[in-house]
């Protein structure tokens, strides 16, 4: 028996009540499906799904986490809510879309720029949670997320550590800190979120990674590679090798983090933990790596940029891949139904524990996204596989088959004006309905955020 396991029962009489009830209460209830003792909700900054072996990326960057998620469920169709993190992270943690949970910002030029917390009146997947008798923790490292925003709502523990150009909490720390965090609260149910931000610029891959990629164009450019802005004002000007090596850069990011998180996941089963317990692994949004012309995210809404990673292990769910379009707000509810907790309606979202432990039918529903963060304001709504994106400031329609045509390069909207005119009706009737009655609440960042968000390229 290892120490963690021998450990557990200290302190039992403490919570005895909720532990045995948190035990037994399958059997309790008859069901053939085992309820997780633990969630751990992991999230990769910018991580975009086409940049993992699991969704089809011939470089090797992720073989780690290839070969785990061969137990685990992986949605190949998962889509985040925005291009960047504040509006994401708002779904990921209310199941609102981010017309509804009021949590956002807009960066206009060199105006001191101000942003939204999160609607005092809508609940948290934490703040759920923690009503149940969960533990709640936390370990978040990008300044979008800073207590502020109101995103810490609902965590007993918020441990948060803004990134910049000069400072950063790598993926190896962030793990060592959450093994620590669970090692701490073994004795009753938990649920504890893990920001990992290394795939977000600045680009500059730890040693055990450095140059995997990167090594053939080392004798013309250099690491780190930053200043987001300043690639994107030249990008015309960005030569092939210069895009291959940023790309590599980016790729040595992603490498560090399946190296961390095979460690995480062999401290979870070495504790006797990791099939006990619920685990989801995503991303609040992609990268544009020169796809459609521009870099970095926040300014678009294609694939490049809402295509994310959702892997999906736990007690119950047989491992193999699931076609369904699903989104970032599905998180919150399928958390909630897995561990039997009831939590806040909202039609938009829905659960996936059924489909993932019961094989149930889940009928296809048209996914979201919205909020950018500079740039023309644009929309995209996906009924699978034709997707729509608007132009708010001109208006302008594109629409796409994603089947077809994953690149998004060939517009179908007036060879398919039918179809363009019943999604943008749909794009519409779903933000109405999802937008909250309360007016967002703005909140003006301090200097050191804002010093922060410079050195990340977000603003002048």
């Amino acid at each position: 028996m290892s120490q963690q396991k021998h450990n557990r029962g200290r302190g039992i009489p403490a919570r005895l009540s909720t532990v045995l009830l948190w035990l037994i209460l399958p059997a309790l209830v008859g069901c053939s499906v085992e309820r997780p003792q633990g969630v751990v909700l992991i999230v990769v900054d910018t991580l975009r799904a086409d940049h993992l072996g699991i969704y089809g990326y011939t470089r090797d960057t992720s073989s780690r986490l290839d070969h785990w998620a061969a137990g685990g469920v992986v949605f190949e169709r998962a889509m985040a809510t925005s291009s960047w993190t504040l509006p994401t992270f708002g779904s990921i943690l209310t199941g609102r879309l981010p017309a509804g949970h009021g949590v956002g910002y807009r960066a206009e030029g060199k105006v001191r720029p101000k942003s939204t917390r999160l609607d005092k009146t809508i609940s948290t997947l934490a703040g759920e949670l923690q009503r149940e008798g969960f533990a709640t923790g936390a370990i978040i490292n990008n300044p979008w997320l800073k207590p502020r925003f109101g995103l810490n709502r609902g965590f007993d523990t918020y441990d948060y550590q803004a990134a910049s150009n000069k400072r950063r909490r790598r993926a190896d720390e962030v793990v060592d800190l959450a093994t620590s965090w669970i090692d701490d609260r073994q004795e009753q149910p938990f649920f504890l979120l893990v920001h990992l931000f290394d795939p977000h610029m600045t680009y500059d891959p730890p040693a055990s990674v450095r140059s995997r990629y990167t090594g053939p164009y080392e004798d013309r450019f250099s690491l780190p590679v930053y200043a987001p802005r300043k690639i994107r004002e030249r990008v015309d000007d960005v030569s092939e090798d210069e895009r291959a090596f940023i790309t590599a850069a980016y790729d040595e990011e992603i490498a560090f983090v399946d190296q961390e998180l095979d460690r995480f996941f062999e401290a979870l089963a070495e504790r006797g933990l990791f099939e006990n317990l619920l685990v989801i692994l995503t991303s609040d949004h992609g990268e544009e790596l020169f796809d459609h012309d521009s870099f970095e995210h926040g300014h678009s809404v294609y694939q490049e940029l809402l295509h994310v990673p959702l892997v999906v292990w736990g007690p119950s769910v047989e491992g193999g891949r699931e076609a369904l379009p699903v989104s970032v707000i599905d998180i919150p509810p399928t958390i909630l139904d897995a561990v039997g907790a009831s939590g806040e309606s909202n039609p938009l979202a829905r659960s996936l524990w059924p489909r993932l432990t019961k094989r149930k039918r889940l009928d296809p529903r048209p996914l979201v996204a919205e909020g950018t963060l500079y740039g023309p304001e644009r929309r995209a709504i996906i009924e699978w596989p034709r997707k729509l994106e608007i132009d708010l400031s001109t208006g302008q329609v594109r629409v796409y088959d994603l089947e077809s045509d994953p690149g998004e390069k060939t517009d179908l909207s007036q060879s398919e004006k039918g179809v363009t005119r019943r999604l943008e009706e749909r794009l519409r009737s779903i933000l109405e309905a999802a937008r909250s009655d309360e007016a967002p609440e703005e909140v003006e960042l301090d200097e050191e955020t804002l010093e922060e968000l410079r050195s990340l390229g977000y603003i002048e």
